[in-house]
C-alpha cells in the first residue's frame, strides 16, 4: 500500500497552481477566480510536467459530464489522450464555452508537436477535490505517472 503525504509545497511566485508532496504520483492544486479559470490552470499545471511548448498548433475539444467533478477529470483526461494521439505538448488551454448547468464545455488547446519530457499515465479521481467559494475555485488532482 502506498504511503500518503500531503505536505504542501511552497507556493510558486506568479503561478496559479502548486505541486503537493506525494509518495508515488504527482499531485497538485490549481485555482482561479471561478471554475473556468481553475480548470484552465489545472490543465496548465498538468502539461507543465510534460515540458515547455510553443503555441504552433491547436485542437478543439468538447466535453460533457454528469457533475462538475467528472467534468474536470474527463476534460483533463481527454486533453491528455488527444495530446498523446497528436504527439503534442500543450502550452495553453482556453475554455471557449462553459455551461455549468449542463456540465459541458468547449475548449481550444495550443501547443506543438514534440516528445514530452515526462509521461503521465492517467488523471485520477483519487484524492480529487473541487472546492468553490465566493471569488475562488480550487481543484486538486492526482496524476498517475
Amino acid at each position: 500500500m502506498k504511503e500518503k503525504k500531503e505536505k504542501k509545497s511552497s507556493k510558486p511566485a506568479g503561478k496559479p497552481y502548486v505541486f503537493l508532496d506525494h509518495t508515488a504520483d504527482i499531485m497538485f492544486e490549481a485555482w482561479g477566480k471561478d471554475f473556468k479559470e481553475a480548470l484552465e490552470n489545472a490543465a496548465h499545471a498538468m502539461f507543465s510536467i510534460m515540458g515547455h511548448a510553443q503555441e504552433k498548433e491547436s485542437f478543439t475539444l468538447h466535453e460533457r459530464a454528469r457533475s462538475p467533478e467528472e467534468l474536470v477529470v474527463y476534460t483533463l483526461s481527454a486533453l491528455l489522450s488527444n495530446a498523446e494521439a497528436k504527439e503534442m505538448v500543450i502550452s495553453r488551454v482556453q475554455i471557449t464555452a462553459l455551461d455549468e448547468k449542463e456540465n459541458s464545455l468547449s475548449l481550444t488547446a495550443y501547443g506543438e508537436k514534440k516528445q514530452p519530457r515526462d509521461a503521465i499515465k492517467a488523471v485520477t479521481f483519487h484524492e480529487f477535490m473541487l472546492k468553490e467559494e465566493k471569488g475562488k475555485c480550487t481543484i486538486r488532482i492526482l496524476l498517475d505517472v
